[in-house]
């Protein structure tokens, strides 16, 4: 399915920024989510001092029969050091209301050493 005005996948393509909160912690920063009409989608964190991203991340995305979609989304969990201590995992419903959109899912954080963290409750409130 192409993304035209007058199909359901046209709800949700397009650039929306999002603001995100952890378990009910509100996160002070802003993430941007491209998602494309062949389904993939691209999670881009907050611009650092030089205007690029501090992370990206790919993921996808599906229409589910109650006109909602659901995607999946990795990228890494960068620190104030520069490093990244591991990579982030989130599964999310999203509604689409117009220019709006929210959405509710979990997270994990599959660590650098191995180990797993989570999951963790994470809701979005973005728009285009």
């Amino acid at each position: 399915m192409t993304a035209s005005t007058d199909t359901p996948v046209a709800k949700l393509v397009g650039t929306w920024t999002a603001t995100s909160a952890v378990d009910g912690v509100p996160s002070p920063y802003r993430t941007t989510f491209v998602f494309r009409s062949d389904h993939t989608m691209e999670a881009l964190g907050p611009c650092g001092p030089d205007g690029r991203p501090a992370f990206g991340g790919p993921g996808h995305w599906i229409e589910r029969p109650d006109g909602s979609f659901v995607y999946h989304v990795a990228h890494p969990l960068p620190d104030p050091q520069g490093g990244a201590p591991g990579t982030i995992h989130s599964l999310q419903q999203v509604w689409v209301s117009g220019d709006s959109h929210t959405s509710s899912g979990t997270a994990v954080l599959h660590r650098a050493d191995g180990s797993v963290a989570g999951a963790f409750t994470v809701t979005l409130e973005a728009a285009r």
